[in-house]
């Protein structure tokens, strides 16, 4: 299936979009969306990453400037949020039309092929992101003594039929373990799809689990598969399970108990065939007896429970961990990939990791890009990995975001304020730069 982004081409004068080969319901199995926006004669396609935002309206600060007194300086925005598309209109003077409806100040999701007006522009929805689906494990570095019994526990529970839930903090490597419990199971051959229960609108769970028909509300222009369907003869991976709302967990408790499915507005039962792998950071124990998560649901998806330890814990996996990401990083960009000197591995060991693998992932790349070919320095890593400690009482999302802020600081003074290059220089969009900076509230 065509992985690339959808292609332009001009014939006989008419713009034509090529998105690649389609699949029922949905397109690319990719975490990006794609819009077309028509403003006069001109035609672009734009991409829309996860958590990205892309700002249409007439101030010269939206990322799509349309030059037209109908449209508001920041008449629309459009995001795309644990894989679902949505557009919101800004307080717009004149609302923003999608389809026959008129909003104004609100939002709502999109569906492939829906049109919004903005003014004289057209932005049409072409292509949506399918369920992420996850690569061979192959590559995984496992080298700390505790980690290699779990994915030796792994080995022995991938045949098993029994639910499974993985707990750990955040970024510390639970979808790893859950690819691998497809992996090396009677399943492998089926797919294997996770959901982030946290990512999803309370509004739009139940659909996004169980499918709806056609007509089912507002805005259900067609038939859509719910993950469940999709995960059949497969692995279905529900991330961040202690998020999901009080009364999905009664359907889905009986979804698990029944292997059928009935989709939002339909009246059909449907038999599936699902292997239920579950993880979370929160303390469900905690949560049952707060009333916060349904008792019986825990008994059924924890039939086995692993525990992944943090990162500050597996000591002796980060600096493999950091030579891993450094090597496949490197040759993303089509380069050899640098030594890491000791000065640099001795920061690494005495950081503390808040935010796990997910962090060091990022700061190698960080340090990766700022080495430019050159041996990695500890001067080439975020601030807050030279930190030897983390700061009392500072969350997780604090550290996440200092190591952001000084990455992006370091790629503005390198490029003297240009943000075009600085985006470059970070692997990412400048529209996402600019998000950021807003975000972060840096002033250039």
């Amino acid at each position: 299936m065509s992985a690339g982004p959808p292609r332009e081409t001009a014939h006989d004068g008419t713009t034509q979009i090529d998105v690649g080969p389609t699949t029922e319901g949905s397109l690319r199995r990719e975490d990006r969306a794609y819009v077309l926006v028509r403003v006069g004669d001109r035609a672009d396609v734009h991409p829309v990453e996860e958590d990205d935002r892309l700002v249409i309206g007439r101030g010269e600060d939206a990322d799509i400037v349309v030059d037209d007194s109908r449209a508001s300086r920041r008449h629309v925005e459009i995001a795309l949020r644990g894989g679902r598309l949505f557009v919101k209109d800004l307080g717009s003077r004149n609302g923003t039309r999608v389809g026959t409806t008129v909003l104004k100040s609100e939002e709502r999701a999109l569906s492939r092929g829906d049109e919004i007006g903005v003014g004289p522009a057209r932005v049409t929805v072409i292509a949506l992101p399918t369920p992420q689906t996850f690569g061979p494990t192959d590559e995984v570095v496992v080298a700390d003594a505790r980690m290699k019994e779990l994915f030796d526990l792994v080995e022995r529970l991938a045949g098993v039929p029994t639910p499974v839930l993985i707990r750990g903090e955040t970024g510390a490597g639970k979808e790893i373990l859950a690819a691998r419990l497809h992996e090396r199971g009677s399943r492998r051959t089926g797919p294997l799809v996770r959901l982030n229960c946290a990512a999803v609108p309370e509004s739009l769970i139940e659909s996004e689990l169980f499918g709806h028909e056609k007509g089912a509300f507002t805005g259900a222009t067609e038939k859509k598969r719910g993950y469940l369907e999709l995960a059949d003869k497969g692995t279905l991976f529900l991330d961040e399970i202690g998020d999901l709302p009080l009364a999905m967990q009664a359907k889905l408790l009986r979804a698990l108990e029944t292997q059928r499915v009935q989709r939002v507005g339909g009246r059909e039962e449907l038999a599936v065939d699902v292997r239920f792998v579950c993880a979370t950071h929160h303390d469900l124990e905690g949560m049952v007896e707060r009333g916060a998560f349904r008792r019986d649901l825990f008994y059924r998806i924890a039939g086995f429970v692993l525990e992944v330890p943090p990162l500050r814990e597996r000591k002796t996996e980060i600096v493999p961990l950091a030579e891993t990401f450094t090597h496949r990083f490197a040759k993303k960009l089509g380069k050899l990939a640098p030594p890491i000197s000791e000065g640099a591995r001795a920061a690494l060991l005495a950081h503390t990791w808040p935010g796990n693998v997910r962090e060091l992932k990022n700061a190698v790349e960080h340090a990766v890009v700022l080495s430019n070919g050159a041996a990695i320095d500890a001067t080439h890593l975020p601030r807050s990995v030279l930190e030897r400690t983390a700061t009392s009482g500072s969350s997780m999302q604090e550290h996440v975001d200092t190591a952001e802020r000084a990455a992006i600081e370091r790629a503005l003074a390198a490029c003297d304020g240009h943000r075009q290059r600085a985006a470059d220089m970070l692997g990412i969009s400048k529209r996402t730069l600019q998000y950021r900076l807003a975000k972060l509230g840096i002033k250039e």
